[in-house]
């Protein structure tokens, strides 16, 4: 009788167990999940070093890693090194893009140049945010205004090469910046420039500053690039 039911309720917590989300935290800061097509990775919730005249660019950068040269300037950050994510995101078969040079930054306010007007191509992905106080995961469209009204199309730039440049550290950017490794196809370095949007998050749908959240990263592979 005793291993009847052993048998039954193993039977039960099993598939329960195989289909659990697992999220990141201090001792995993990276959760790689193949069968939900996602990279989970620990993060803190900076909303004091995103934006403010003292930055050097101010309300740009998303996702840093904890000892990236940029993340005194991110809205979270993760001691989760950037090339990790490159590495998840190809285990995971994504496709890097890799078609933004140096110029796209360092020609942004020369308006005939036409690299500051590349956007960022590559695998297209969904970013969500969680925290413990939430029920499910938020997109982040949800969480941060936008006053250009664009959105987001998130892309696996990947821009590997380009990491010796800067060391930013830099994970996900907001806008087709070629130091990050996740940009945001919807705003190229030109528009930064020329302040077409602001982003800003939206303190009444956010945690706590200095909150741990996990930042979701879902990967659409097969989707156009």
């Amino acid at each position: 009788m005793f291993w009847a039911l052993l048998i039954c309720f193993s039977a039960v917590v099993t598939p329960i167990q195989k289909n659990a989300i697992v999220m990141p935290n201090a001792s995993r800061p990276m959760i790689v999940d193949s069968l939900r097509q996602e990279v989970r990775v620990l993060a803190t919730y900076h909303p004091g070093k995103f934006s403010g005249f003292l930055r050097f660019v101010p309300n740009y950068h998303l996702l840093v890693w904890d000892d990236g040269r940029a993340a005194r300037e991110s809205l979270f950050s993760t001691p989760a090194p950037d090339t990790t994510l490159i590495a998840a995101f190809e285990s995971l078969g994504a496709t890097a893009g890799n078609n933004l040079t140096m110029a796209a930054w360092d020609q942004r306010n020369d308006s005939k140049h036409p690299a500051p007007q590349t956007r960022i191509a590559g695998t297209p992905v969904e970013i969500l945010v969680w925290w413990k106080e939430l029920s499910e995961p938020q997109p982040l469209a949800d969480l941060l205004d936008d006053p250009g009204g664009r959105g987001f199309d998130f892309r696996f730039g990947g821009n590997k090469d380009l990491i010796k440049h800067w060391h930013s550290g830099c994970l996900v950017c907001l806008y087709s910046c070629p130091g990050s490794k996740v940009g945001n196809a919807a705003y190229t370095v030109r528009d930064y420039a020329t302040g077409a949007t602001k982003f800003a998050p939206r303190q009444d749908r956010m945690p706590k500053p200095n909150s741990e959240v996990a930042i979701i990263f879902r990967l659409r592979n097969g989707e156009g690039r």
